[in-house]
């Protein structure tokens, strides 16, 4: 199956709804590399433990915005933890019941 940008094509999120805003929290500090690049805006964000970093992933038209095309920086010293939290439009919970998978 081929991904369309913007949509998941996971069978446990195919009911989810589209992402629209991602929240990451840096749970560690990192020395040397590690920032969090989103290259069309030229942003650089480099991990502050306790800090987050929030950004919408739709434009207001519900189209993908590709300006927050994102990536990780390698780490080049230190260790980098994060924590996502995906803001979708729908939630799963109660449009679908649970899927069993195998585990």
């Amino acid at each position: 199956m081929a991904r369309v940008h913007g949509q998941e094509n996971t069978k446990s999120l195919q009911f989810a709804g589209d992402r629209l805003a991602t929240w990451m929290f840096y749970m560690s500090d990192v020395t040397a590399g590690g920032a969090t690049v989103f290259p069309s805006l030229n942003v650089f964000v480099q991990p502050v433990k306790c800090s987050a970093v929030f950004w919408h992933n739709l434009l207001a038209s519900g189209q993908p915005d590709t300006r927050m095309v994102h990536a990780g920086c390698p780490v080049l010293m230190g260790d980098k933890w994060v924590s996502n939290k995906w803001i979708r439009e729908s939630c799963q919970v109660f449009r679908s019941p649970c899927v069993k998978t195998a585990w």
